[in-house]
C-alpha cells in the first residue's frame, strides 16, 4: 500500500480509504432491524416486578372516586390503569405522588426525604374529562419504577390553571403494592 506524505511529514492513508472503510462498516449494519427484536418464547414483555392498586375516594363535598392498577415491569416501566367516578363532563387532573394521602405539604426539593412530589413527570399523567354519567377509564404508560419503601398516593383535583402540588386533592387514594409480582 502506498501512503501519502502531508505537509507536516507525517505518512496518512490515501483519501479513499478513509471513505471506503465507514462505508464498509455501514453495509455491515442491517438498519432494517430494530435495536431489540424478541421472537418466540422472547416475544413477551419484560418480566412483572409489582402490581399495585389503590382507590381513591372523595375529600370534603367531592363525589369524585378512582381505582387505579399498575403492573410495573423490569425495564423501568409501567403500565396504569385507572377509572374515575365524578360529576358528568368534568375535567380532572391526576397524578401519583411521594407520600401518603395524610402528607398535606409539598417536598422542599426533589432529593428532599420527605413531602409531596409528584411521580414521573406531569406529562405522564393528561387531564381528564368525564364523560355524561360521570366516568372516564383511561390506560397510561409510565416511565419509572415506585420504590416499595416508600409511600405513593393517587391524587385528583378539578381542573385548575398552574401547577400543581399535590396540595388540596377532591379525592385521595394509597397506594398498595400485592406481595410477589
Amino acid at each position: 500500500m502506498t501512503h501519502t506524505i502531508n505537509h507536516q511529514g507525517n505518512r496518512v492513508l490515501p483519501r479513499f480509504l478513509t471513505v471506503l472503510v465507514p462505508l464498509i462498516a455501514l453495509a455491515a449494519c442491517n438498519l432494517t432491524e430494530p435495536a431489540e427484536l424478541r421472537t418466540g418464547a422472547d416475544a413477551q414483555q419484560f418480566p412483572l416486578q409489582a402490581n399495585w392498586s389503590a382507590s381513591a375516594t372523595p375529600i370534603g363535598t367531592s363525589s369524585l372516586r378512582a381505582n387505579l392498577t399498575i403492573k410495573q415491569y423490569q425495564g423501568f416501566r409501567m403500565d396504569a390503569t385507572a377509572q374515575f367516578t365524578g360529576a358528568p363532563n368534568t375535567t380532572y387532573q391526576w397524578r401519583i405522588f411521594r407520600g401518603d394521602c395524610s402528607v398535606t405539604t409539598v417536598a422542599a426539593s426533589n432529593t428532599a426525604p420527605t413531602g409531596l412530589l409528584v411521580f414521573a413527570t406531569t406529562q405522564s399523567y393528561p387531564d381528564i374529562v368525564t364523560d355524561a354519567s360521570g366516568v372516564i377509564t383511561i390506560n397510561r404508560t409510565i416511565a419509572g419504577v415506585l420504590d416499595s419503601l416508600k409511600q405513593y398516593s393517587l391524587r385528583a383535583r378539578v381542573f385548575a390553571t398552574g401547577g400543581w402540588n399535590g396540595t388540596s386533592p377532591v379525592a385521595c387514594g394509597n397506594l398498595q403494592r400485592a406481595a410477589g409480582p
